[in-house]
């Protein structure tokens, strides 16, 4: 019995071990395939003729179209007069691209080549029409650290649950370069573009449905007239600017239709988790002898970041409420401490992308917790660049009594005036006392 068992043990391993050594081969095939559809997309300073950035793209129709990440042309659309495009074939081929299309919201881009080639059509990828099965293997394709055309294979993990915009977990390595290539099935259909890498083989994908629905709204107005480039750009950047606005105006919609049972913190009844892309964490301190008093802290977030530029991005959410109490401190002390707290917006941004905040603030009694009088600091910003969004940063302090506080906090990013409403009403209207 052992002899025979070592046998199949044998014969078992040595399956394993030839199995896999078919698959490298299939894909090696295939990239030689794709390779003639696969390119560098190159931003270069005008007066240097030197890349300040580059990434990757992919053909798709016969006019020379290629697909790319909104994030890999943004400083040329931000700034055509100081940048070109260009595109680099894995010949070493180069030529000028011009911009046709853009989706930020999920960090699209389409370019095109200034002169189509006659083999475009015969190198243009297909779009896959359906998601592959979970845990089905995916190739990923670009041009990592512009060492040359590479392939990443990995594994299909679906959609992520806690995005409100959903991009795809692909379980493979996506490396500085490859962002705006293609990721196929092993037939060479497209199922999404590479978009960003967050290190121990965990990266993402930009499903490849919203490729198709931007290469749609191109294909309908291909037929209008061009202006000068600067102005095709600066237009583009201000149906980026309603595409945001609606993109969270759903998210919005979809907050306010969410799951808004309270739960317990300390003496306040709040929401926690309201929809299944929100996330929530806690935690707190006891008193010691630098920090008298007592603190607890709920955080809930939505950490969905949409990429407008290398100093500015938009979309996050974020909802904290704290919890303060002393039994150790004067009422004049304990003001003091509660008074102190300091809030950040949750975006990233410079000077040179939004305004200051200018703040509303004022007491109010709020009927939901026993009209207790709440000082109030609502306060907006506006985006320089993309006119009509607005961050919103929103601070409520409720002094209890002498030796107990808690505040109320949420920041927005990237929405209407009306939109920024509609959630602040909602928000002060679900709180309870316990």
């Amino acid at each position: 019995m052992r002899r025979g068992f070592s046998v199949v043990a044998a014969l078992l391993a040595l399956l394993s071990v030839t199995k896999p050594s078919a698959q490298p081969a299939e894909h090696s095939a295939l990239f030689e395939a794709l390779k003639p559809g696969l390119f560098t997309v190159e931003v270069v300073d005008r007066v240097s003729n030197n890349k300040n950035a580059q990434g990757s793209a992919f053909l798709i129709d016969e006019r020379g179209t290629m697909a790319t990440n909104y994030h890999v042309v943004s400083e040329f659309v931000h700034h055509p007069e100081r940048y070109t495009l260009r595109w680099r074939d894995s010949t070493g081929e180069t030529g000028g691209l011009a911009v046709v299309g853009l989706d930020v919201v999920h960090d699209l881009a389409l370019v095109r080549r200034d002169v189509p080639d006659p083999d475009d059509a015969s190198h243009a990828f297909e779009l896959a029409q359906g998601d592959p099965v979970m845990g089905s293997t995916v190739l990923a394709l670009g041009n990592p650290f512009d060492i040359g055309i590479s392939i990443v294979p990995g594994t299909y993990n679906g959609l992520l649950d806690n995005q409100f915009r959903k991009n795809i977990h692909f379980t493979g390595a996506l490396n500085p370069g490859m962002s705006g290539g293609p990721a196929v099935d092993q037939d060479g259909r497209v199922i999404g573009i590479n978009v960003a890498g967050a290190g121990n083989s965990v990266s993402f994908l930009v499903p490849v449905s919203n490729l198709r629905t931007l290469a749609d709204e191109v294909d309908e107005v291909s037929g209008e007239p061009e202006n000068n480039e600067q102005d095709r750009l600066a237009d583009m950047r201000e149906r980026a600017v309603e595409r945001i606005k609606a993109h969270q105006g759903r998210m919005i919609d979809q907050l306010l239709a969410g799951d808004w049972s309270l739960e317990s913190f300390g003496p306040l009844m709040i929401p926690r988790e309201i929809q299944t892309w929100i996330t929530c964490s806690g935690g707190g301190r006891e008193p010691d002898e630098e920090t008298p008093w007592r603190e607890s802290h709920s955080n809930c977030t939505l950490n969905d970041r949409i990429f407008l530029s290398r100093t500015l991005d938009t979309g996050p959410l974020e909802i904290i409420f704290g919890w303060y109490s002393s039994d150790r401190l004067n009422e004049f002390q304990f003001a003091k401490v509660f008074e102190q707290n300091r809030f950040m917006p949750y975006n990233r941004t410079s000077d040179d992308d939004v305004t200051e905040f200018e703040c509303r603030e004022q007491w109010v009694r709020l009927d939901t917790i026993d009209d207790l009088p709440t000082k109030t600091s609502y306060c907006l910003r506006a985006y320089l660049d993309y006119p009509g969004l607005y961050d919103v940063l929103f601070i409520g302090r409720v002094l209890m009594n002498d030796s107990e506080a808690i505040h109320i906090h949420y920041t927005l990013a990237g929405v209407g005036r009306d939109d920024a409403l509609r959630f602040h009403r909602h928000m002060l209207g679900a709180l309870e006392w316990e």
